[in-house]
């Protein structure tokens, strides 16, 4: 960057002493500076113009146009993941977040960044990753339902668990006192 600005001060310095006739003094310095001044301002337009103007070149051979835009959003999203980790413990430690909602805020957001991070490792290797993806979620045991067998003791005259409802039978958490759907003592 500063051979840029010495080249525009040479150039301005020159055609100020073989063009214009000047000697040394306030107006050749000052034709001298201002040939910097647009040699950096060139300099830094560069600068700036050049990354736009290349990355949509590549973008544009690359994936059919936009491989580079997919891989820039993936890698946005990944730090923002990272940084609301990092926002998450900061909470936690400050004491904002109590211990449980915090493991499962952090469990989720690491899942969401580990499989960014393999996103951006595959590349433009899609398939493998879907098919990886599928066979983990089809190893994943099924969620079990309550079945009728076990719900029928407590219809049937059953001792009621201290977490039911007497009057209404509606479940409650088990360190409840009063009923959420009727409001009577639980016993």
């Amino acid at each position: 960057m500063w051979a840029w600005g010495l080249a525009g001060m040479a150039a301005a310095a020159a055609y100020a002493a073989v063009f214009e006739r000047l000697r040394f003094g306030p107006p050749l310095v000052m034709l001298a500076l201002g040939g910097m001044t647009l040699a950096f301002t060139a300099g830094a337009l560069w600068r700036m113009i050049d990354p736009l103007a290349r990355a949509s070149w590549t973008g544009a051979a690359a994936a059919g146009g936009g491989g580079t835009r997919w891989t820039r959003e993936l890698e946005r999203e990944k730090q923002l993941v990272l940084k609301a980790i990092k926002e998450i413990e900061f909470d936690y430690q400050m004491r904002k977040i109590a211990e449980p909602d915090y493991r499962d805020m952090v469990e989720r957001y690491r899942t969401r960044a580990m499989r960014l991070i393999s996103e951006l490792d595959a590349g433009s290797d899609y398939r493998a990753l879907i098919e990886r993806e599928l066979k983990m979620r089809l190893d994943l045991p099924l969620p079990v339902e309550p079945s009728a067998a076990t719900a029928a003791p407590a219809a049937a005259g059953a001792p009621v668990a201290a977490h039911t409802c007497a009057s209404c039978q509606s479940p409650n958490d088990n360190d409840a006192q009063f009923c959420k759907k009727c409001g009577s003592k639980l016993g």
